[in-house]
């Protein structure tokens, strides 16, 4: 009796990790590198940033390399600030990873793909991306090609000065 239930456990918990459910088999969180640039293209180092979405907040300084961020379906939001500097803000937008189709064939599919979507360790942001000074900017997932940067896209320039829609004025930095 015993050894039949073994072997049943055994055989159910090889399905689930054959299943392609990435709250069981994958990662929890995900690497990226954040970068700040100038209007020509030039690194600017040392500028502080804060990261941050539905499941955790970062803190460092640009560049940022590496930096370990909890996957999740909602985007990732980054805002730079520097000494005399203009703000530097970007929207990481998630995608699915590649295993979606492929997951709904497999036994119990559906279901495990709901709890990654639940759970966002089905979703992952811009590997690498290059933040302008001075701008808004939209990285997309989909957009990321092989080991370059993802480009981004510029939404609204900045000048020296943030102004809210309180009529409230203050300095970039």
């Amino acid at each position: 009796m015993t050894n039949t239930l073994l072997r049943c456990f055994a055989i159910c918990y090889a399905a689930l990790l054959g299943s392609g459910c990435a709250t069981v088999t994958g990662n929890a969180t995900q690497p990226i590198s954040i970068q700040t640039v100038d209007k020509q293209g030039n690194v600017i180092e040392g500028m502080s940033c804060r990261v941050s979405n539905a499941a955790g907040q970062y803190v460092g300084d640009t560049p940022m390399f590496d930096l370990a961020v909890r996957r999740s379906s909602l985007p990732l939001l980054v805002e730079c600030r520097g000494d005399r500097r203009p703000l530097a803000r970007a929207v990481l937008v998630p995608r699915a990873d590649g295993m979606v189709p492929a997951q709904m064939l497999l036994p119990g599919g559906s279901s495990f793909m709901l709890i990654d979507h639940l759970s966002g360790f089905m979703y992952a942001y811009p590997r690498w991306i290059r933040m302008q000074v001075g701008a808004d900017m939209v990285f997309d997932r989909r957009d990321e090609a092989g080991r370059d940067p993802t480009p981004g896209q510029v939404t609204r320039q900045f000048d020296d000065y943030t102004r809210f829609a309180s009529g409230v004025t203050t300095r970039a930095d």
